[in-house]
C-alpha cells in the first residue's frame, strides 16, 4: 500500500526541489490522526514543534521536538499527533541520488532510525529559514546543510548505543540517561560499574566517539533545548533542572552546541498549526 498523500497531509509550509532531494515542511492539527500509509522514498524527519506517536510493526515511537527520524522507503507507519499539533522539517531523497550516497562502504539506510541531536535540530532550523528565503543564495544554502544533516545523521546512527545484554558501557549510557540532571563524576561512574576510571574513559571513547563528559553535555542540552521550545519555563530554572549550573553555564553551552542564547532559541518563529 502506498498512500503517500496521507503521508504529507499535514498543511505544507514552502517546498524547494533539488536534482537529489525535495526539503518541505508540514504543520499537523492537534490530535491529528494519520492511518497505516506507506513512502515511495526514503527520507528524514526532523520535528520543529509538536510530538507525535509512530507505530511501526510492533514498535511504537514518541517522537517529540529537536529529534530526527531516518524513514526507509517501503515502510509502513501510522502516525497520532498529541494535542499541541506538530510541524515537521522532511527531507525527501530521489533513488539516484540515494544509490550515489550508498557507494560509500560506511553509509547503509537498511533500518528507520529515531535520533536525538542538537546539531541536527540546529541544522533543520537553518533548513527552516532558507526554505522560506527567496535571496539567491538559498538553494545553495540548502544544498550543504542538506549534506551536512545527512552527515550528521549517519554519524550518530553508527555510534548510537546499542542494547548488549550484560554489557558494563550500555550500563553506563544507560546511568548518564537516568542521572544527567545531577552532578556525575567518572571516579563514581566507573565505581558503580566496577571497573577502574582510566579504562571507563578509553573503552567509552573508543565507542562512542567521545567523551563521558561530552555525553553528558549532549543529553543536558538536548533536555534545555526541549524544555526551552516547549515550555515557558524562566531559563534559570530550566538550567538548574537539566543539570547546568546555572543560567550563564546554559548559555554558554548551548550557544556553543548551537550558536544561539537561549532566548534567541526560543523565539525561532514558525507559522501557526491552525
Amino acid at each position: 500500500m502506498n498512500l503517500k498523500s496521507i503521508a504529507f497531509s499535514g498543511r505544507e509550509v514552502g517546498r524547494r526541489e533539488f536534482a537529489g532531494f525535495a526539503v518541505f515542511e508540514s504543520l499537523y492539527r492537534p490530535n491529528q490522526k494519520i492511518p497505516k500509509h506507506s513512502h515511495e522514498q526514503t527520507y528524514i524527519s526532523i520535528v520543529l514543534r509538536g510530538s507525535y506517536t509512530e507505530e511501526c510493526g510492533s514498535s511504537a515511537w514518541d517522537c517529540e521536538t529537536g529529534q530526527t527520524i531516518l524513514h526507509v522507503a517501503g515502510e509502513c507507519h501510522s502516525d497520532h499527533f498529541h494535542r499541541s499539533g506538530g510541524h515537521v522539517l522532511n527531507l525527501e531523497f530521489f533513488p539516484p541520488f540515494l544509490a550515489r550516497l550508498c557507494e560509500c562502504d560506511e553509509v547503509s539506510v537498511d533500518g528507520r532510525t529515531l535520533l536525538k541531536s542538537v546539531y541536527a535540530m540546529q541544522l533543520g532550523l537553518r533548513l527552516h529559514k532558507e526554505v522560506s528565503s527567496c535571496d539567491p543564495w538559498s538553494a545553495l544554502s540548502i544544498e550543504g546543510l542538506t549534506m551536512e544533516l545527512l552527515a550528521e545523521v549517519f554519524r550518530q546512527r553508527a555510534t548510537c548505543p546499542k542494547p548488549r545484554g550484560s554489557d558494563w558501557l550500555g550500563r553506563a549510557t544507560e546511568i548518564l540517561h537516568e542521572k544527567f540532571q545531577e552532578s556525575i563524576k567518572l571516579s563514581e561512574l566507573a565505581g558503580s560499574l566496577c571497573v577502574h576510571p582510566v579504562h571507563l574513559a578509553r573503552a567509552f571513547r573508543k565507542r562512542y566517539l567521545c567523551s563521558v563528559g561530552d555525553y553528558l553535555r549532549k543529553l543536558r542540552i538536548e533536555a534545555a533545548c526541549h524544555e526551552l521550545l516547549n515550555s515557558d519555563a524562566p531559563i534559570a530554572e530550566i538550567a538548574l533542572r537539566c543539570g547546568f549550573s546555572d543560567q550563564s553555564h546554559l548559555c554558554r553551552t548551548l550557544k556553543q552546541y548551537t550558536g544561539m542564547s537561549p532566548r534567541h532559541f526560543r523565539r525561532v518563529r514558525f507559522p501557526k498549526l491552525n
